[in-house]
């Protein structure tokens, strides 16, 4: 159970970027924690309630890797709606993110 806290914890960032990148209908130019609008748009389609999409794509990783997770940590709180969390938490293992704390309150 411990382990599936943690793995919770490090995608909390990433569920909180969507919401507020998508929230704020942020350009591509505007970046909020090294991620920008076109970061979302790229992961949205494996991250969706319902994909069937077995991976994200390479251009999903390529911008979830240029975040800067502590900053992430932030905006935790924000859940999305029309989001499957457990496919976002599947994020950083799926695209060998390299996420510094095991637990956002590690900061």
């Amino acid at each position: 159970m411990s382990g599936t806290r943690m793995k919770a914890s490090n995608a909390a960032p990433l569920v909180a970027l969507l919401v507020v990148a998508v929230a704020a209908g942020a350009a591509g130019a505007i970046k909020l924690c090294g991620v920008d609008r076109s970061a979302v748009d790229a992961c949205t389609p494996y991250c969706v309630v319902g994909s069937a999409q077995a991976a994200p794509g390479q251009l999903c990783c390529d911008k979830v890797k240029a975040a800067r997770w502590s900053c992430l940590c932030d905006y935790r709180s924000a859940l999305p709606s029309g989001i499957d969390a457990a496919r976002v938490m599947d994020l950083a293992t799926k695209c060998k993110c390299d996420y510094p704390p095991a637990s956002c309150d590690a900061n």
